[in-house]
């Protein structure tokens, strides 16, 4: 009986110190989120966060969120991205957005929302490009046919293809991060894109407990 009792008492210490641990952890990442984003709030130029705790992308200025998107749902490949800013290298897309050529002189007729009709010409898949070896996917969740099937094929390729890229760059000992994510719906896509500028800062969340 006594020795039951050790057993027991043995393993919930072993328990509890595993939750010690993990708290500690929890912990020391929300402080480096907080230092990363301390950093970036004082300066003039806006920036973006996304938590793939919170599930959320926020647009900010000085630690204000200017806007918000939803994630609906992400895939991780590849290494644990450090919690820190990184610059958005690139945007590709393969329809990309052309800009109207606007005549000089001559006024808009009506009411015309700019900005709106940019943004029905973004994209609604597109890949992000940051340094060291981070990809973002993003696309968003949809019930029509054919573009139900692109999202279809196109997770089944990745599902297939990344877990080998992984392991290629991992034995090559090179950083190689992917992540797929899902947007709540193409307005969102299409506002990340038309928001995300190229060069502008981003800190890129992921609680490793």
């Amino acid at each position: 009986m006594r020795n039951k009792i050790a057993w027991i008492v043995i393993l919930l210490s072993w328990l509890t110190a595993g939750a010690a641990a993990d708290e500690k952890t929890k912990a020391l990442e929300k402080n480096k989120l907080l230092e990363a984003e301390m950093a970036l709030a004082k300066t003039s130029a806006s920036y973006l966060i996304m938590n793939f705790s919170e599930k959320f992308i926020s647009l900010k200025s000085r630690g204000i969120i200017l806007k918000k998107w939803e994630i609906r749902k992400a895939r991780f490949w590849g290494q644990y991205v450090p919690i820190k800013a990184f610059g958005l290298f690139k945007k590709s897309a393969w329809f990309p957005p052309k800009r109207k050529s606007i005549v000089p002189g001559k006024e808009a007729q009506g009411d015309v929302d700019l900005q709106v009709l940019e943004l029905k010409e973004m994209p609604s898949r597109y890949r992000l490009t940051f340094p060291d070896g981070i990809h973002i996917s993003i696309r968003n969740r949809t019930r029509k046919f054919f573009p139900f099937l692109g999202n279809v094929g196109s997770s089944l390729g990745r599902l297939t293809l990344l877990p080998l890229k992984a392991l290629w760059f991992s034995i090559k000992k090179k950083r190689f991060t992917e992540i797929e994510l899902v947007m709540a719906d193409e307005k969102d896509s299409k506002g990340l894109y038309w928001s995300f500028l190229e060069g502008q800062s981003c800190i890129i969340y992921r609680p490793i407990k």
